[in-house]
């Protein structure tokens, strides 16, 4: 008979529990912050007091929103080590500190289940490794997402309540200014930025070469990046009321739904202006004249909803009669036609034409002036400054006026030279360009009230106008309606060719 001897198997040692905690504030004030201390120093002891437990790490963000998880650096990290198998289990002290968000919360737990990573909430007495069933978790999360959304209400009113009153003014501080104690003080070293925007603008300088000669300077942007400056900051600044010592308040809103979203105020929440909330740094008659010139510069834009709707109401004349073409929609297409030819075809033979030829028209002549914009545009603006040079000189007030102007530019030129050289420092350079940027435009307001109004100076005008629209532009694929309300003035339809009539007199004729 065999014989049969029982091996015992080695009894396995059992295996610690790889166990985290995480903890999360989300205010900085001073209670909130001993909140924090108090959970890395609970959780700490906490878990080293267990023996089967193995303490894995305490993740904690601090002054941190919970609404969105992709905020939280220490919650990713948490995570990413879970996927990487470090750790079994993670201890939290409520599901609001965890996830104030629903969705987060359950898509994370599931990926944690996944992963063999059991989730404890303290407060709420739930274990996920112990969960048949997601209801509760989703019941609970649901009531930590409404916390959440009634702080952010409570947050909202507060700040409303305080820009009713005028003790709101802002967030964060524009270039030029510090935010100190809720209030805005001048930053001497911005000042001088924003004082060389201001006067280069209304010495004729447009934003796209202010923003160039910044970037040039290398002078720092609120981000402190001093790689570049976009023409849209220049515009920024220019129109920003805060800069003459008051404040417009809620530009913008937080929706009242999670996700929040930051939105431009159209209308939909009331505006507060608030005047003299601060010291402002530019005077009020240089930023009125500012806006004065951003509006004759800025061509006639047609109400938003005419533009979306109409973008050719208006613009398209008969080269035969004179007449306005009427839109006229059939099915899903869309035709113009002369209104003298719509009354009676024998009243003008010229016959309807499609939107879309008309459309595809312009962008052939849109890319067409992009591609020769320095051949056409700027050909025909020196022209227009010879002309205009011509007559001033015949004239011995505005001769001295015009002599005085060119020796201040050669100055800025020569200024410009010696800071590209080294020779001199932003500092001095943007002073002296300021002081005078200054002159050159009270000179050139002199010149103006003696010449009063000029045909020639209106087309130079809008020529440098039509030039600063295509700096930056890029070849045009589609129709945008903003851009055709900007170049073109109207449309003269013939048999056989279009005829643009751009804003500043020019004439382009397009095949047909």
């Amino acid at each position: 008979m065999p014989q049969v001897k029982v091996i015992q198997p080695i009894a396995e040692q059992a295996k610690k529990l790889r166990v985290a905690a995480y903890a999360r504030v989300s205010s900085d004030s001073a209670d909130q912050l001993n909140s924090f201390a108090t959970q890395v120093d609970y959780y700490t002891g906490y878990i080293q007091s267990k023996d089967e437990w193995e303490f894995a790490g305490l993740y904690a963000d601090e002054a941190v929103s919970g609404t969105t998880a992709d905020k939280r650096d220490d919650f990713q990290r948490l995570l990413a080590d879970c996927r990487a198998g470090k750790i079994d289990r993670i201890l939290v002290k409520s599901i609001s500190r965890f996830a104030r968000n629903t969705i987060d919360c359950l898509q994370t737990v599931r990926e944690l289940k996944q992963l063999g990573v059991a989730v404890e909430f303290e407060k709420e007495g739930l274990d996920t490794g112990n969960m048949g069933s997601e209801m509760l978790l989703s019941i609970l999360g649901a009531a930590a997402q409404e916390e959440s959304l009634s702080i952010s209400k409570n947050l909202k009113w507060s700040y409303r309540r305080r820009m009713k009153s005028g003790d709101f003014i802002t967030c964060s501080a524009p270039i030029g200014y510090i935010l100190k104690n809720k209030t805005l003080i001048p930053n001497p070293q911005e000042v001088p930025i924003v004082e060389y925007i201001f006067n280069s603008y209304l010495a004729g300088k447009g934003i796209v070469e202010i923003a160039s000669e910044l970037t040039e300077m290398e002078m720092r942007n609120k981000d402190g990046d001093t790689k570049r400056w976009r023409s849209v900051t220049i515009l920024n600044i220019l129109k920003n009321e805060k800069y003459i010592g008051d404040s417009l308040v809620q530009k913008r809103f937080t929706t009242e739904e999670l996700p929040f979203q930051r939105k431009q105020n159209n209308g939909e929440l009331p505006q507060y202006y608030i005047k003299n909330s601060h010291q402002g740094i530019i005077p009020i008659e240089v930023f009125e004249a500012v806006q004065r010139l951003l509006k004759q510069r800025s061509l006639s834009y047609a109400p938003k909803s005419e533009i979306q709707q109409f973008p050719l109401s208006k613009a398209v004349k008969c080269g035969l009669c004179g007449s306005t073409f009427y839109r006229k929609p059939k099915n899903q297409f869309i035709k113009w036609i002369c209104y003298q030819h719509l009354k009676d075809k024998e009243l003008c033979p010229n016959k309807a034409i499609s939107q879309d030829e008309i459309y595809q028209a312009f962008l052939r002549v849109y890319n067409k002036l992009l591609d020769n914009k320095d051949s056409i545009l700027k050909a025909m603006l020196n022209q227009l400054l010879e002309l205009q040079a011509k007559t001033a000189f015949e004239r011995p007030d505005l001769i001295a006026i015009n002599e005085k102007i060119s020796e201040l530019v050669k100055q800025n030129h020569s200024l410009t030279r010696l800071q590209t050289k080294g020779c001199i420092d932003s500092a001095i350079f943007i002073e002296r360009s300021n002081r005078n940027n200054q002159k050159i435009e009270e000179l050139r307001r002199e010149v103006r009230q003696l010449q009063g109004p000029d045909e020639v100076s209106r087309i130079v005008d809008n020529t440098k106008l039509l030039l600063e629209l295509l700096e930056e532009a890029q070849p045009m694929l589609e129709f945008e309606p903003s851009v055709f309300k900007s170049i073109v003035q109207k449309i003269v339809v013939y048999p056989e060719r279009f005829c643009f009539y751009l804003t500043n007199g020019l004439v382009l004729d397009e095949g047909r």
